[in-house]
């Protein structure tokens, strides 16, 4: 998807990256809104972080989105960035490191 991207159906918010057109935490049951708000300010903060270096190289990403805890993988790209998912909770329920989040995001973008 091209740059500046028109985003009809999404509400107007603060969005951090101008080169990520969509931020999408998995969706919980409404009991677990808190953890629901953590991974989109965790998304919207790995967003903000890349975004000098998408910018000097010329990426963009259509969707950045949270993916199910799993064994194989932390981050994986499709369509040379149309959707890069990343793995935000560990198997045990944890929180990943927010840094080694940041560093599977870069190597997903490369």
């Amino acid at each position: 998807m091209p740059l500046n991207t028109l985003r009809l159906n999404h509400q107007a918010s603060t969005h951090p990256n101008e080169r990520i057109v969509f931020i999408k935490p998995l969706p919980r049951p409404p009991s677990d809104q808190a953890s629901f708000d953590l991974a989109d300010t965790f998304l919207r903060a790995i967003a903000a972080q890349c975004l000098p270096i998408m910018k000097k190289h010329y990426l963009s990403v259509t969707t950045l989105e949270e993916y199910e805890p799993n064994p194989e993988f932390i981050g994986r790209n499709f369509n040379n960035g149309e959707v890069i998912q990343l793995v935000l909770r560990s198997k045990n329920g944890g929180w990943v490191p927010f840094n080694f989040v940041q560093m599977v995001m870069m190597h997903e973008q490369i």
